[in-house]
């Protein structure tokens, strides 16, 4: 059997030379990935105590909301320590729509305007850091009654196009997947993009209850090949929303990528048809 690597944290996306003198130049960069089985140290969100329930409190404000305009929101969060590295995620129920913002910050509150494109139910991410640079995620459910109501689909930019590589192909519910992104433009590879954040790729994602919702950032690029790792926490379909910028645009590519449940394990080894799932 294939000998486990366990990678930590820290050392996940480090590039290295090879160390086969014979099948590849020394100076080669290639990509790590992790091993797919012992997920625990890249969670992203871990169950939350009842103390984690008291150190952080959303207090959200609006007035009213009209799909079609401009919404001004204006939030505060209740912390014990500083915060820091504020983002706001946004999808819809069918999870077509997508936006990131980064809210303005003015006497302890923060700020920021969205304008939702139809009726309907909205989720919002409140995503930050922590003086301990852990991240926490706040999440509010929003419904907007009044406009139209329009089936507005995720548009993809037809000057760009986007190969996405699954490793494994197989993807388990609470192990880690590694996401290969090689993006073109009008044909011709886009190996280094303006970085956003000081990353490559921005990657956030949510399955189809809207409850599980994961915000990862690349570390590693090898001559175009952008990966980004993490652990999708529920079985089902997952709407994946990666953002790039190019050219001094922010672009947005959104794919499905569907997660199994893990199969059940036997004394001496996976009950699954005699098939090692993470090999």
């Amino acid at each position: 059997m294939r000998k486990r690597i366990v990678l930590m944290l820290s050392a996940l996306f480090i590039i290295i030379p090879s160390l086969s003198h014979a099948q590849l130049d020394l100076e080669q960069e290639v990509l790590v990935i992790p091993d797919t089985h012992d997920a625990e140290p890249y969670k992203w969100k871990k169950p939350w105590s009842i103390w984690d329930l008291w150190n952080y409190k959303l207090r959200l404000e609006y007035g009213t909301l009209i799909a079609g305009s401009d919404s001004e929101f204006t939030f505060y969060i209740k912390s014990k320590t500083a915060i820091h590295d504020v983002h706001v995620f946004i999808t819809d129920k069918g999870l077509n729509v997508f936006k990131h913002l980064r809210p303005e910050s003015e006497n302890g509150k923060y700020k920021f305007i969205f304008n939702a494109p139809s009726q309907g139910k909205y989720r919002f991410e409140f995503v930050f850091k922590t003086d301990k640079d852990v991240w926490i995620n706040l999440s509010e459910n929003i419904s907007i009654k009044e406009g139209v109501k329009n089936q507005i689909l995720q548009e993809q930019d037809k000057d760009y196009s986007v190969n996405v590589k699954l490793i494994p192909e197989k993807v388990y519910a609470e192990h880690v997947v590694t996401l290969i992104y090689q993006v073109s433009h009008n044909g011709v590879p886009v190996r280094y993009p303006d970085k956003i954040d000081g990353s490559d790729i921005l990657l956030a994602s949510w399955d189809e209850s809207g409850k599980d919702f994961i915000f990862m950032a690349s570390r590693q690029n090898v001559d175009g090949q952008i990966a980004v790792s993490l652990v999708f926490m529920r079985p089902g379909m997952h709407r994946v929303f990666a953002e790039f910028k190019h050219n001094g645009a922010v672009r947005v590519f959104d794919h499905e990528v569907e997660v199994l449940k893990e199969p059940p394990v036997r004394e001496h080894g996976i009950s699954y048809k005699d098939e090692n799932p993470y090999d």
